[in-house]
Order: structure tokens, then C-alpha cells, then sequence
């Protein structure tokens, strides 16, 4: 167990990264660890094939991308998850037909049964429907990224094992109310810039020191905390060893 954990590098569980991004645009994220998400199947197949050790990337399907939502074809999907341990970003959203979009992440969530994956699961404008369609089909890895979801609603999150995901746009009531050991930290990236603080991927500064308040620690310690919730839900979940060796290592580590 590391002494200084403020060795351990920036985290970010949901961000928006495009998949021909430089090595040196690489190196401007400082070393933060980034989880990238796609939103396209076509997004997912440039994606997958790169092989960064900082970067987790993703294989999506935003339910608010009706392009995204047409091209879904289950079978590629599962052989998708042979290439990588992060299904993301998926999930429902107000915008577009819900019948759809129910329909897809029903598949996606079939598709991941027994896989050893991690979920990022948006939820925008439709948390009840999520939360029933989860609780029909349970996954432990879980992250419900920018939650908002009614008391009664988050309670059923926790009771399914769910981890949140938030960032530095969400107000303090709601970041108190999730418990620290489920919390992952996000930028959700380019989104909300201004609100979050962050320039870029991984810029997570602000919102460890808003929750430091909240929580009467330090950043140094939430940043702890976070890399710890990590080995947690990827240890449960088999995909640790799925990950790139440097951040197997940074999580085994806090």
C-alpha cells in the first residue's frame, strides 16, 4: 500500500476521448487514467484496436444516437467484448424512442451476463425504466454515470451493488447522499466544461476537493479512495487483470 497517494494519477471512469487521438495529445492528459467512451459501433471498431496503457477504451452504444442505436447488431457486440473489459456509454435517455433503446441495452446487458466487463450506464430522463430494466438484469459492474435518480431510486442502485460515477457539475446534496465507497470520479468530458471544471480528460481536481469538504479529508485522500473503489469493482468483476499493466498496478497499489 502506497504511503503517498497523491503519487497515484488522476482518474477519470467517463469521458469522451476520439479514437485517433495523437500520442502526444496522449501526453497532454498528464497521466491520467481515462475510461473512453464510444458512442458508435464505428467508433467502437477504430477504438478497440489501440493499445494505450493509460487509456481504457470502450464499445458504446448512446441511446441518444439514433445512428448508434441502428447499427447495433448483437452478435458483432458480443465479439466486441473480446477486445475489451468496458461497455460504455449505454444506457436510456428521454431523448429518442424508448422501445429502442430498451430493447438494445436489454441485448447489451444479455451480451455481458458472465462476462467479465465493467458497464458505464446513462440514465438521463429515464432512471425508473433503468432502474427496473438492472434490476431484471443484474450485472456486478455496474456504474451509473451522472445519476440522478430519485432517493428511492439510488437506494435500489445500492442495494444492486451499482457504483456511481460523478463529477464536479453535480451539486453537493447529491454527491453527499451517494457513500464514498461506491463513488468513481468522471469528467463526462467535453460535456459541461465550465460546471466541472475540466479542460480536458481526466481534470478531476475540483471535484476531489468538493467532496474532501463534503467527506472532511483531503483531495489526496478521495483520490485514494477512488483508485481503491476501482480495485474493488474490477477485482468482483474479473476485469483487473483485463486492464492495462500500469493500472492494474496503480489500483492495486492505493
Amino acid at each position: 500500500m502506497s504511503l503517498f497517494p497523491n503519487e497515484l494519477p488522476a482518474l477519470d471512469c467517463h469521458a469522451h476521448i476520439a479514437p485517433d487521438v495523437t500520442a502526444p495529445q496522449v501526453e497532454a492528459l498528464n497521466g491520467a487514467v481515462v475510461f473512453a467512451m464510444s458512442r458508435t459501433p464505428a467508433e467502437t471498431s477504430h477504438a478497440i484496436r489501440r493499445r494505450d496503457t493509460t487509456l481504457v477504451w470502450g464499445t458504446g452504444v448512446h441511446p441518444a444516437v439514433p445512428t448508434a442505436l441502428k447499427a447495433f447488431n448483437t452478435q458483432q457486440f458480443r465479439t466486441t467484448l473480446q477486445q475489451t473489459c468496458l461497455i460504455g456509454e449505454v444506457g436510456l435517455d428521454r431523448r429518442g424512442n424508448f422501445e429502442t433503446q430498451r430493447s438494445v441495452l436489454a441485448q447489451i446487458l444479455a451480451a455481458a451476463r458472465d462476462e467479465p466487463v465493467i458497464l458505464s450506464v446513462h440514465s438521463s430522463g429515464r432512471t425508473g425504466p433503468l432502474m427496473d430494466l438492472l434490476t431484471s438484469h443484474p450485472h456486478p459492474g455496474i456504474i451509473l454515470h451522472w445519476f440522478l435518480g430519485s432517493p428511492a431510486e439510488q437506494k435500489q442502485a445500492i442495494d444492486l451493488g451499482a457504483y456511481f460515477s460523478v463529477n464536479a457539475a453535480m451539486p453537493d446534496d447529491v454527491l453527499a447522499a451517494f457513500p464514498l465507497q461506491r463513488l468513481l470520479p468522471e469528467t463526462d468530458f467535453p460535456a459541461s466544461r465550465r460546471a466541472t471544471g475540466a479542460t480536458r480528460p481526466g481534470v478531476v481536481t475540483r471535484l476531489e476537493q468538493r467532496l474532501a469538504e463534503l467527506h472532511a479529508t483531503t483531495p489526496q485522500m478521495i483520490r485514494r479512495r477512488f483508485w481503491q473503489n476501482l480495485r474493488e469493482l474490477t477485482t468482483r468483476t474479473e476485469v483487473l487483470d483485463r486492464l492495462p499493466e500500469p493500472i492494474a498496478d496503480w489500483a492495486l497499489e492505493a
